[in-house]
């Protein structure tokens, strides 16, 4: 059997690496280099999604809490457990009980899977923990586990171990067509494959347009931002909006400081990059909970990432981050998709093929 994977991110490549161990002969195609858009723009988590709890993603959550578990024993080098601080404050956008609920079902849903019980720290504590956060209007906080990554160099060590088991990989190959018989063609030549996967993310439903199909799936394309900061915080944290209310996150991250991510719906014909508004937005929000205040000229370094997400919600912070595979003769379509849940998806794939 032969498969044809486009897409380099890290969806494909965990696909062509789970095809490659069952014995599938597998081609991988990148337009560009790999890692090298959606998969190396993150927020470098690798986390089972505390806020998609709010959505009712049991199954999704349970999923993320598993596959996390299998990237921190497998990686050790490229991953590391973080232990996140979530700060409560007088009249914030979710009062402790509610988030106390939350983080219990976090606990039950990781079963066998958690990392360690969250935990309550007094104000008190906390200000010793975390001698960097307002303590205005502090009334405590929560700590929880997660677990953190360098996503391009994670993504390019499952490239190296696709590629040692067979995965022939082609970058800087363009697919201009592909139809339901498993005919592909790049590069101006057609090949017949017996499975295509169409893993190019963000330019899945683009790749069906361009070849005359339509999916089943209508994908939202969110854009999600992040900035910079030298110096790292005391702790990783947490935490909540004052505008709105959504997930933020101040995270350690190669020594400095990482704040995002945003949520703006992003056309793909625009340039994929931080808005004005989007940084502006994000100092705002770190300087509310920190004394050490920051502005523009404290940011090193700025990215912005494209997550496509099934279309579910006209508010973008409630759409679902849950995935789907789909087939059309003898293509298979993945619409969404998180990282923590990449090598999942790979092996779902291969169930597909080999069913």
């Amino acid at each position: 059997m032969k498969v044809v994977v486009i897409g380099g991110g890290i969806n494909g490549l965990c696909c062509a690496w789970q095809l490659a161990l069952n014995n599938i002969s597998v081609s991988l195609l990148e337009k560009g280099s790999l890692m090298s858009q959606t998969s190396r723009s993150s927020s470098k988590l690798l986390h089972g999604g505390l806020r998609y709890l709010e959505n009712f993603e049991f199954n999704l959550v349970y999923e993320s809490l598993k596959e996390r578990n299998w990237w921190l024993e497998n990686v050790p080098d490229l991953t590391n457990e973080l232990h996140m601080i979530l700060p409560i404050y007088e009249n914030g956008p979710r009062n402790r009980w509610i988030i106390k609920l939350g983080l219990f079902f976090y606990d039950i849903v990781s079963g066998g899977y958690n990392i360690s019980k969250h935990k309550w720290i007094s104000k008190e504590e906390l200000a010793i923990l975390s001698p960097d956060l307002n303590t205005k209007g502090l009334i405590g906080g929560f700590q929880f586990s997660d677990g953190q990554m360098d996503d391009y160099k994670l993504g390019m060590w499952v490239a190296e171990q696709a590629e040692n088991d067979g995965v022939k990989i082609m970058n800087d190959t363009t697919v201009e067509k592909i139809d339901l018989d498993g005919n592909i063609t790049f590069n101006g030549e057609e090949k017949k494959y017996d499975y295509i996967i169409n893993a190019c993310g963000p330019w899945a439903s683009e790749l069906l347009n361009n070849s005359g199909f339509k999916g089943k799936y209508k994908l939202d394309l969110i854009r999600g931002s992040h900035i910079i900061f030298k110096g790292e915080p005391s702790q990783p944290y947490f935490l909540q909006a004052e505008k709105d209310g959504r997930i933020f996150f101040v995270l350690p991250y190669n020594g400095n400081t990482l704040v995002g991510t945003t949520e703006v719906r992003q056309n793909l014909n625009n340039p994929i990059a931080p808005s004005d508004k989007e940084i502006a937005y994000l100092l705002h929000e770190y300087n509310n909970y920190f004394l050490n205040q920051k502005t523009t000229t404290d940011i090193i370094e700025k990215f912005a990432g494209v997550r496509p997400l099934i279309s579910s919600s006209s508010n973008p912070k409630n759409i679902k981050r849950e995935y789907k595979i789909e087939t059309m003769g003898k293509i298979i379509n993945i619409y969404g998709g998180k990282w923590t849940t990449s090598m999942l998806l790979g092996r779902k794939v291969v169930k597909k093929i080999l069913a």
